[in-house]
């Protein structure tokens, strides 16, 4: 989809702000991650639809890629966590026990609320996954997802004990992540001409390295902003947004020129020699 790139760019400025800003304009800034959901669900299913191999095999090769990403960026954000379990005086054991919990069904601790979203995508990965292995056809996948998307309206699970221990919020990949890929698989299926720069295109590199470093930013931001709320404790707002992006888009200069390290970072290389 072309300039699909940078919006995710901008997206990802955005998703700095709501971490950093003060201000999210009445929740409308975060429907940010809902599009960053329905922009993986646009080329997942395209791949889906138009695989020339089992599609199964091709949701596990993304499920696989994802999960990587997501243990990778856990681990970066592990002394965040240590430092938050610490400052709240928890017991080590329960501090064990809440952390593991939130790694597999909640998808951040102290700082790292980015990582929601990789979690979310291997929610959602895995139901659609489901669904492809039990043959559900795509307007099933649809009810069903119209039905989670609308469910935390009509019940109130943070309010349910069991639900609430567990997922803590409906903020995930059930809710929120699911239903905003099934609607990009709709796009793609309503849409089926819109392709992305061919490879000899002159805005091709341009745009993958849009893609690079709206995936940076995203993954990064909360290292930066997290050690500068840490040290010196700035106020919310545009300052601490605008010293943010600075920093993640001069480290990105740098990660750019490291190809291998981008693919054990981020689950390929961007930068094309």
């Amino acid at each position: 989809m072309k300039g699909a790139d940078l919006l995710k760019f901008l997206l990802s400025l955005v998703v700095v702000w709501i971490h950093t800003g003060n201000n999210d304009l009445n929740g409308l800034l975060n429907w940010a991650v809902h599009i960053f959901f329905f922009l993986s669900g646009f080329f997942l299913f395209g791949k889906i639809i138009y695989a020339h191999a089992c599609t199964s095999e091709v949701i596990s090769k993304w499920l696989r890629k994802t999960l990587r990403m997501y243990l990778v960026w856990t681990a970066i954000y592990l002394p965040f966590a240590i430092i938050g379990f610490a400052s709240e005086g928890m017991p080590f054991v329960k501090a064990v026990a809440v952390y593991l919990r939130n790694v597999v069904f909640v998808g951040e601790n102290y700082l790292s609320w980015p990582l929601w979203y990789l979690l979310g995508l291997l929610q959602a990965g895995v139901v659609i996954w489901c669904a492809q292995r039990i043959h559900v056809p795509f307007w099933g996948l649809c009810a069903v997802a119209a039905l989670l998307f609308c469910l935390p309206y009509l019940i109130h699970f943070e309010e349910t004990g069991i639900y609430h221990k567990v997922f803590v919020n409906t903020r995930n990949g059930f809710f929120i992540g699911f239903p905003c890929m099934v609607m990009g698989g709709i796009f793609r299926k309503l849409f089926p001409g819109i392709t992305g720069w061919p490879n000899d295109s002159r805005f091709f590199k341009p745009a993958l390295a849009f893609r690079f470093f709206s995936i940076h930013i995203y993954l990064t931001h909360m290292l930066f902003a997290g050690l500068l709320m840490l040290l010196w404790s700035p106020e919310r707002g545009i300052g601490l947004w605008g010293i943010t992006c600075l920093m993640t888009i001069v480290s990105g200069m740098i990660f750019y020129f490291f190809p291998r390290l981008q693919k054990v970072l981020y689950g390929r290389q961007y930068r094309v020699v």
